[in-house]
Parts: C-alpha cells; structure tokens; sequence
C-alpha cells in the first residue's frame, strides 16, 4: 500500500476492485493480528488484549498507511479506502473468535 502507484499494473476486473483488496488485505491481517500476544496474557484479559491488537492493527493501520498514500508518488488518500480498512479489520478480528488462529480457547 505504501509503493509508488507506477509499479502496479492497469487490471480494471470489476468496479469495486480496489476496495475488495483492501477488505481482504486489512481482513486477513486483522485475523492474524488479533490472537498476537494473547496467550501470554493472565486469563481474563485475553479479550482486552485482542481489542488492543484490533485497534492498533486493525485500525490504525489502516489510517495510517491510508494517509501516508498523500506523499507517496502516483498514490492517493480516500475516505472510502481508509473505512473499507476498518471495516476489513473488524470483520478479520470478529472471524478470529468464530476461528481462532491458535490453540487456545479465549474466556
């Protein structure tokens, strides 16, 4: 998301192309984000610590790359992108409590 936008080829499949990558982009790391750390966190406080992981990689993340697309040669900033982000965030991190990615069961 940070290189510069002339190294990507022209691939126009559909309309919402570009917002479908970001979902699953910011999804996928959303998922793998959320369980970072949990194990190793007294019990009771695997749910605070997964919404931390959630806020830091699922949102500002997001928000930042989003915004640092402003300086970045033939890329540009959009609202639409930087909640597509979130929203792609969110659903990884409520998918990682329908299938969590290690072998622990959260209280």
């Amino acid at each position: 998301m940070l290189t510069p936008g002339e190294r990507f080829p022209e691939v126009d499949l559909f309309n919402a192309q570009d917002k479908l990558i970001h979902l699953l982009t910011f999804g996928i790391q959303g998922y793998l984000w959320t369980g970072v750390g949990i194990k190793s966190q007294p019990v009771g406080s695997h749910r605070k610590r997964a919404w931390i992981n959630f806020l830091v990689f699922g949102l500002l993340i997001g928000v930042v790359f989003e915004s640092l697309q402003q300086i970045i040669p033939n890329r540009s900033f959009e609202w639409t992108d930087m909640i597509v982000n979130a929203i792609g965030g969110y659903l990884g991190f409520l998918a990682y409590f329908k299938w969590p990615s290690i072998k622990f069961i959260l209280d």
